[in-house]
């Protein structure tokens, strides 16, 4: 069976600061993308069904979700920047 690709954004918190992150997944299925991610963040009373009520420390970092999207094929470096960057295919 072939994975899909979820690219999983989220808002961190320290202290005053904000910043967005997001993360990619390769899962089956949406489902099986947010269970993945819940257990790599040791995501407690995670419900599959209302990910947006989701949040978890980690140090000094407060995160907390806001969205999964399928993309179409794996993330590649960008040339432009040295692969600092990354392009969704």
């Amino acid at each position: 069976m072939k994975l899909k690709t979820f690219k999983i954004s989220f808002k961190q918190y320290y202290h005053e600061l904000c910043d967005w992150s997001s993360e990619y997944v390769q899962a089956k299925d949406r489902c099986a993308a947010l269970q993945k991610f819940a257990k790599r963040h040791k995501i407690t009373d995670a419900n599959i069904n209302d990910p947006e009520s989701w949040w978890w420390c980690e140090d000094d970092w407060y995160s907390v979700f806001r969205l999964i999207n399928e993309v179409a094929g794996k993330p590649k470096s960008c040339p432009h920047c040295d692969g600092t960057g990354l392009i969704e295919a």
